[in-house]
């Protein structure tokens, strides 16, 4: 149905009856919309709390519950690439009806994803932005030019298939930064820029592409927009 009718902004909000919301804002962490337990006032996520971290916040869509995460793996892994299309004008409706808070950003780019041995056939973030960028006819500085102003160069481990947080911490920290470049840091330099992604889960990805655009780029605030928000304990 997304694919033949309706309007960007109709298929986020038909989609937002279906998914899992977040949890309410004074129930949730503002930083990484980790919904809090009973009891809890303050986040589990030990990154939200640290004085390293380099991105403001991230804001999810929706919770990673079915039918979403099924969605999100078909696309990634089952090579349906017509989700793009769905996630695409999901995204773009969200953008525009929080169009207050997402006029702050001078760039809205994509996690960025390695096209290569070892790594994906596909860019599956930037596809979505690209879907987002023509349903909306322009009207957001979406990063959809040949050339990326973030990039990864060469194939790390996925960290879903890390088991611990801190290895995961230190992979991200090392492996994963030192993969990541920033082809023109002219572009990036004094900009605040939102980072997509489709899956959140402690921010250590985001925290690395943040300290990337931040140290090698100059760009001067980094915040996150994710499709999910993956229910995460330590």
């Amino acid at each position: 149905m997304y694919l033949e009718t309706g309007s960007a902004a109709l298929c986020s909000r038909c989609a937002g009856r279906t998914l899992e919301p977040l949890a309410p804002d004074e129930a949730r962490c503002g930083t990484c919309a980790q919904p809090y337990q009973p009891n809890e006032d303050q986040c589990r996520n030990p990154l939200c709390n640290a004085g390293w971290r380099m991105f403001d916040w991230n804001y999810a869509i929706a919770m990673r519950t079915a039918p979403l995460k099924n969605a999100i793996a078909m696309y990634k892994y089952g090579g349906e690439k017509r989700w793009a299309t769905i996630f695409g004008r999901i995204v773009a409706g969200f953008i525009e009806d929080h169009a207050g808070l997402m006029s702050e950003f001078d760039i809205i780019t994509a996690t960025p994803t390695y096209l290569g041995p070892g790594g994906r056939t596909f860019d599956h973030t930037r596809d979505v932005l690209a879907v987002a960028d023509l349903e909306t006819g322009g009207r957001w500085p979406f990063d959809v030019e040949d050339s990326p102003v973030i990039v990864q160069m060469t194939a790390t481990e996925r960290m879903a298939r890390i088991k611990t947080y801190a290895a995961r911490k230190e992979h991200a920290r090392t492996t994963l930064r030192a993969a990541l470049s920033i082809p023109d840091p002219a572009r990036t330099k004094g900009m605040s820029i939102l980072v997509y992604d489709d899956l959140f889960t402690n921010g250590l990805v985001l925290n690395e592409v943040a300290r990337a655009l931040i140290e090698d780029g100059g760009a001067d605030r980094i915040c996150g927009i994710s499709l999910a928000r993956e229910p995460w304990t330590r």
